[in-house]
């Protein structure tokens, strides 16, 4: 039996192919790279979206508290009670805040924060002397009259 001779070329150690091998594993070991860090940064975007608005939502809620409460002694009759009611409902929101805070979403704290905004407009009319109350003061003698049955003066218009 004859044996057949087989002929190969021989395997230069070439640059080029070398060079092809190199870039084929980066290319991999790039993409394993992204398929953990990806999701992981995502993710920890996602928490750190959370904190930002956890803490815009505090720093909304403790600037209206604050001014709500000084206002509440400083402005006059009406509108310092008005103010107070905000502060009052503030300082509910704060104990809601104290318990469920650190378990609120994204969207639980944008929509907080708007009803926060829709305070601090109307905290802000209150503190232009825009209240929705006022003061009326009452022509007492008029009333007495009328209650005593006494006629009221025809030259002179009383208000009300």
């Amino acid at each position: 039996m004859a044996q057949a001779v087989i002929q190969s070329a021989k395997f230069k150690k070439d640059y080029m192919m070398l060079m092809s091998f190199m870039i084929f594993f980066l290319i991999v070991a790039a993409e394993c790279f992204l398929i953990v860090w990806l999701p992981w940064h995502l993710k920890l975007d996602g928490m750190w979206a959370e904190q930002v608005a956890q803490q815009e939502l505090i720093d909304a809620f403790d600037g209206l508290r604050g001014g709500s409460r000084s206002a509440a002694a400083k402005l006059s009759k009406p509108a310092g009670a008005e103010a107070a009611l905000i502060c009052e409902s503030m300082d509910g929101a704060a104990a809601y805040m104290h318990r469920y805070g650190k378990s609120m979403t994204p969207q639980q704290c944008k929509k907080f924060k708007d009803i926060i905004t829709r305070l601090r407009a109307q905290f802000g009319a209150i503190s232009a002397g825009r209240a929705y109350s006022r003061n009326v003061e009452l022509n007492k003698t008029f009333y007495v009259r009328k209650l005593r049955g006494v006629p009221q003066p025809a030259a002179k218009k009383q208000s009300r």
